[in-house]
């Protein structure tokens, strides 16, 4: 199976297309690149002076973390923050607190446990920026055929000797980066919100399904939440690892049957969450609406930045407060660097059920919940209230397995089709296709960048018969029925 590798980082599946050898040429790669952008920054050549790079390296809670974990300790020839297990927010965060030069972490985020992969960080904890990615892989692509051990001996070990290995330090930040994280998150909090959630007597069940977001319990609770954990040993996977409807579909009788205020589902590495109600799951487009409406109000600077496969219920929220609404392409770091630029207080993935906001620079499942709690609490209305007050938007999400190496020929046909109808098309260079339908429609295309042979298709209109007749319509096109 090959790799699965895009600026969204590399993916692929243990012992078969991942391996150790993949994972220690893939560290080194990254390495590289730090150390050039080191030396290009400080305008140094490089010398035996120079300065050693600290690393910040966490992991989710596959079978093949360890094997991996120790694949890329023994590539890099840095010193080491070694956080343990870690959700993808908390290891980005702890490269910005331990001031480090980068990171790495290692998840395959929702894939299913048998795959892994890697996500590499910038030095403000952000993944790294397409062009930083894309050379990356290519100083891969100049090293992956090399024999293993010619590699060890001629980049690694000193002298072409492994008992002279450079010395690097590990240093185990577990129970630091916990703390640090939890009081991180809870800062989005002013002291009067947190009270009211406090004594709002809240119940919450979350399911981390194994996965890291097992961390959201204990975070919680320092709110006085009641929380009620399902699946929350590690590496212990009861479900599909997408938190989806069809995978959470049974939490909706567990907010029910114990009288809770709502359910969670994260996947492995926590920057998803999809949140369900007695009466069942709520579209993560819903849940940036709902959240996008509370910080608007109060916001300075009305800005808005999400991907172009938000549903447009997130724009109408901006209409109400005459905010300005930027799309990006699809991409956390598109949406970041944006916000960045137009200093916008919130952007988001809606496609991807996760919320970002400046300070934090990447989705976060455990932020979109401590902002709900806080809508809730102030508000004092449950989940399935508040969503009535939003516009009424229908979103419908599919995925199509194709050969990949067909999708440049079906998208062809795609804007043929159309395009003849005189519709408005963007199409972007990472490879999604979206139409401008009318009614305040559209329909969108995109090949998977984190899953092998998959397109994806989504379909967004004001009623729900809109967009089923619109993902209908786009599926049978997809399988050449109409084309």
């Amino acid at each position: 199976m090959p790799l699965v590798e895009s600026f969204s980082g590399i993916r692929g599946i243990y012992d078969d297309g991942l391996s150790e050898k993949v994972a220690s040429k893939y560290a080194y790669s990254y390495l590289s690149l730090l150390k050039n952008k080191y030396n290009k920054k400080n305008d140094k050549i490089k010398n035996s002076n120079e300065k050693k790079l600290k690393i910040v390296i966490g992991t989710d809670t596959r079978p093949s973390r360890d094997i991996i974990k120790n694949a890329v300790f023994e590539a890099l020839d840095c010193d080491i923050i070694d956080i343990g297990i870690a959700t993808t927010p908390m290891t980005e965060f702890a490269v910005r607190h331990f001031k480090a030069d980068g990171g790495i972490i290692i998840t395959a985020s929702h894939n299913e446990p048998y795959w892994n992969g890697f996500k590499f960080l910038d030095n403000d904890g952000a993944v790294l920026r397409p062009k930083d990615m894309e050379e990356v892989i290519k100083k891969y692509a100049s090293i992956k055929k090399i024999n293993n051990e010619t590699f060890l001996n001629k980049h690694l070990y000193k002298n072409n000797d492994p008992k002279n290995i450079t010395i690097k330090k590990i240093f185990k930040k577990y129970n630091e980066i916990n703390n640090a994280y939890s009081d991180f998150v809870l800062s989005f909090l002013p002291k009067e919100d947190k009270n009211k959630i406090k004594s709002s007597k809240l119940k919450v069940i979350i399911d981390p399904n194994g996965g890291t977001g097992t961390i959201a319990k204990s975070i919680l609770e320092k709110l006085n939440i009641k929380v009620h954990g399902i699946n929350m040993k590690h590496g212990i996977f009861n479900r599909k690892v997408e938190p989806n409807e069809d995978s959470l579909i049974y939490l909706a009788n567990e907010v029910r049957d114990k009288n809770y205020d709502f359910a969670a589902g994260f996947d492995c590495d926590a920057d998803r969450v999809e949140v369900v109600t007695n009466k069942g799951l709520i579209s993560g487009n819903k849940l940036l609406a709902l959240i996008a409406d509370e910080i608007l109000k109060n916001a300075k600077n009305k800005v808005v930045v999400v991907n172009d496969a938000t549903s447009s219920v997130v724009r109408e929220i901006s209409k109400r407060y005459g905010a300005k609404y930027f799309e990006t392409q699809v991409g956390e770091i598109n949406i970041v660097d944006k916000m960045h630029e137009l200093k916008a207080p919130i952007g988001g993935e809606g496609s991807s059920s996760g919320i970002i906001i400046p300070d934090s620079r990447c989705r976060d499942g455990i932020l979109t919940l401590i902002y709900l709690l806080k809508i809730i609490a102030n508000r004092e209305k449950n989940l399935s209230e508040l969503i009535k007050t939003l516009p009424k938007y229908c979103n419908i999400k599919r995925k199509v397995n194709i050969d990949s190496k067909k999708y440049s020929k079906i998208k062809g046909k795609l804007v043929n089709y159309y395009g003849k109808k005189q519709y408005k098309l963007k199409d972007s260079t990472t490879g999604s296709l979206k139409i401008y339908l009318n009614n305040n429609s559209f329909v969108w295309f995109r090949l998977s960048k984190t899953e092998a042979n998959v397109l994806r298709v989504i379909a967004d209109a004001p009623k729900k018969e809109q967009a089923e007749a619109i993902i209908k319509e786009a599926l049978n096109l997809i399988k050449n029925k109409a084309l």
